[in-house]
């Protein structure tokens, strides 16, 4: 008996190759995004790692990393293109803050140089007090209570005048001048008597200039201020990150006040 032998049409076989070639593209599509789904979070992983032991935080802190662009690709390079940072209730030499951090060209290789960023700290009034507190000011400022009303820091303290005690509000408004913190008197009450700024000094010992606070010794060596304002009911900061801070321990350990 002969055989039949039925050719399948050329269309129906171009159909069949272009389904193929289409599974093989997802097939294709969905390593690579399973992989750079894997990639992003061993990085994720080892950056925070490196954040955390770059400030002395412990292991546990909570600290949310986010990064920009095609990690896999990035990987390949050596660097990562950006790299945010976020963490809330940061200890920093004594003080509590709340910061965001922007870096840019992170090696991927540990003590490879780069990493150059910003950071944007958050300081409710406990903290400036305390940081006040610690620091040398005039004695109508030193150990004043404190609240913040943007854009002023408002210092209350009580200052003796002919013998008698009484309650001395100095409003001062932040600012940042060659990387220290700056208070400029904006406004007086004593007792129920508002002063001039002129009469600050006579009268309570305070200048109308800025009074310079260094808090170098508070950041790590590689953060420089930039700028400083009350914002709402928070002192905001804004600094500068020197590249390789993330990676080098000298410039992970704190500045100094000279």
């Amino acid at each position: 008996m002969a055989t039949t032998t039925i050719d399948t049409p050329p269309r129906r076989r171009r159909g069949r190759g272009l389904i193929a070639l289409v599974v093989i593209l997802i097939l294709v599509v969905l390593a690579a995004v399973a992989g750079e789904f894997a990639a992003r979070g061993i990085v994720r992983d080892q950056v925070r790692e490196r954040a955390v032991a770059a400030l002395g935080l412990p292991a546990d802190h909570p600290v949310e990393v986010g990064l920009g662009g095609i990690v896999l690709a990035q990987l390949v390079a050596g660097r990562l293109d950006e790299v945010h940072l976020s963490s809330e209730d940061v200890p920093l030499a004594g003080l509590t803050v709340d910061a965001d951090v922007e870096l840019t060209g992170v090696p991927v290789r540990d003590g490879a140089a780069g990493g150059a960023g910003t950071a944007h700290l958050r300081l409710d009034a406990a903290a400036v007090e305390q940081l006040l507190a610690q620091s040398e000011l005039p004695p109508a400022l030193s150990g004043a209570a404190v609240a913040l009303a943007e854009p002023d820091v408002v210092l209350s303290n009580e200052f003796e005048v002919l013998g008698t005690p009484l309650p001395v509000e100095l409003a001062v408004t932040p600012g940042a001048a060659e990387g220290a913190l700056t208070l400029t008197p904006a406004r007086a009450r004593l007792g129920e008597l508002d002063l001039g700024l002129d009469q600050l000094a006579a009268v309570i010992g305070v200048t109308p200039e800025p009074t310079s606070v260094c808090i170098a010794d508070r950041l790590p060596a590689g953060f420089a201020i930039t700028a400083v304002a009350v914002v709402g009911d928070h002192l905001e900061a804004d600094a500068d990150i020197a590249e390789g801070t993330l990676s080098d321990p000298a410039l992970q350990q704190p500045g100094t006040c000279d």
